[in-house]
């Protein structure tokens, strides 16, 4: 009887053990991956992509410190960007980067990697901004106002008459008026002085009394 009751305590004692050992195991596994879980980078967001810097972003269950791992190529994330300090809110700022290169990361947090579903994040930077020179365009002349502006005296260059030195003109007239308004053209002073000389000599022959 005494042996029957003490194997039954033992079968008792037994099970509560292993419901015991069986709870803090599940504990400690959900422990484990709850927390694997808030570890892990969450709404990883590339942002502010300049020629030479760029932000990235992300979120974590619990309070976390992770380093950026990144390079020009998958392979090889050579270079590093960490965190100040710890936070549930991420934020780098990775600059001295080169223009129109295209880089890869990975955010390492303790020991451990994370990606972006096995391969590298990736992003890739602005390239030089060409400047575009304008001309510029040079100011017109405008035609001056000659409206009231005083118009030049025109000046006329009359050519002398240059008469024929072989034609030989003859005055026909016996008035001296008539010969004094054709000096020039066709009677001479001569014959002008010649027309005064006979009026005076026939003033003086009608003036002469008679003996």
């Amino acid at each position: 009887m005494d042996k029957k009751i003490t194997k039954i305590a033992a079968i008792i004692i037994g099970t509560i053990v292993a419901v015991v050992i069986l709870v803090m195991g599940y504990r400690l596994m959900a422990g484990v991956l709850t927390r694997a879980a808030d570890i892990e980078p969450r709404d990883v967001i590339i942002s502010d992509i300049s020629q030479n810097s760029v932000k990235v972003t992300w979120s974590s269950g619990i309070d976390t410190q992770g380093v950026i791992e990144y390079g020009n190529s998958p392979t090889a994330l050579n270079f590093f960007a960490p965190e100040v300090q710890r936070s549930k809110s991420h934020s780098v700022d990775l600059t001295l980067l080169s223009p129109n290169t295209t880089y890869y990361f990975q955010i390492r947090i303790g020991e451990k990697k994370y990606d972006n579903g096995g391969v590298p994040w990736t992003f890739t930077t602005k390239g030089v901004e060409k400047k575009t020179v304008v001309p510029t365009a040079l100011p017109t002349k405008t035609p001056a106002d000659t409206t009231n502006l005083p118009k030049p005296i025109q000046t006329i260059a009359i050519s002398p008459i240059v008469g024929d030195r072989n034609v030989i003109y003859e005055c026909n007239e016996t008035d001296c008026q008539k010969i004094k308004l054709k000096l020039g053209k066709g009677c001479s002073t001569q014959d002008y002085m010649k027309c005064l000389k006979k009026i005076t000599t026939t003033v003086t022959t009608t003036l002469t009394p008679t003996p």
